[in-house]
């Protein structure tokens, strides 16, 4: 069974484990909980990054948290003393998220039920259920009809509103992953990347940053003006993305110059 694919494993149960010092309901059935529950972990590297700048009683804020499995590492880090904001535009995952919540009993975090953006308002969002094996890949349409192909309706806000209006004084670390629209996400957080100047984690993969339109030029103009180093992030390093290389899938790491 450690090397049935998830989508061998459509009959098992609900795993609940425990990682990295708490409690995570592993769904075998979808790549991630399979990957935790067998593997023991997901995306460690960026983890160790999310290690290495989250003190206690920092702050942070994971957009695109999915069913919490970096926002629950983010919420031990920080312990008590600090604050998680985790955004997650999917209804039903958004629900597994707060069942993980509940779970470890974190009462640092506040779930940001909306897409993170550059503008408000009300979107076409491609929302899978959290029980199908591609619910982690929920993203934003255009022209989209509402109910086709688990297409849905939700608000949309930028970081830029819902930072200021939760009140903090502070912000570590800013991590996304909204499957291609990184750079939507981004444009909306121009003041508060400007006043807080965190570490932040991004997810950029050639084939899907079309979506939001975030090219290579764009991202190296924005870190640039805002005065940040990139770092692609790969098993065990960490290199400087070349400008005129960028990789074609990796976790970028955003480094805040002095």
């Amino acid at each position: 069974m450690l090397f049935a694919s998830p989508e061998k494993c459509r009959a098992m149960r609900d795993i609940c484990v425990a990682r990295d010092g708490v409690a995570f309901i592993a769904q075998p059935a979808i790549p991630l909980g399979w990957r935790v529950a067998f593997f023991g972990s997901y995306e460690p590297e960026s983890r160790e990054i999310f290690r290495t700048v989250l003190p206690v009683g920092g702050v942070a804020v994971d957009v695109g948290a999915n069913v919490g499995w970096h926002t629950l590492l983010m919420a031990r880090l920080v312990g008590e003393s600090g604050r998680v904001l985790a955004a997650e535009a999917n209804p039903s995952v958004r629900k597994r998220l707060e069942a993980n919540l509940e779970l470890n009993r974190f009462r640092q975090v506040e779930v940001i039920p909306y897409a993170i953006t550059n503008a408000e308002g009300t979107v076409a969002f491609h929302g899978p259920d959290a029980d199908d094996s591609d619910s982690g890949n929920g993203y934003l349409v255009e022209d989209a009809t509402t109910g086709r192909d688990g297409t849905i309706r939700v608000e949309a806000r930028r970081l830029d509103d819902i930072v200021p209006a939760a009140r903090i004084e502070r912000l570590d670390l800013l991590k996304i992953d909204v499957e291609g629209f990184e750079w939507p996400v981004l444009q909306g957080a121009e003041q508060t990347i400007e006043k807080y100047r965190p570490h932040i984690v991004f997810e950029y993969d050639a084939d899907y940053a079309s979506r939001g339109g975030g090219t290579p030029e764009l991202l190296e103009e924005y870190f640039r003006r805002h005065r940040y180093r990139l770092f692609a992030i790969g098993r065990n390093w960490a290199e400087a993305v070349d400008p005129d290389n960028w990789p074609q899938c990796a976790d970028i790491w955003a480094v805040p110059a002095n």
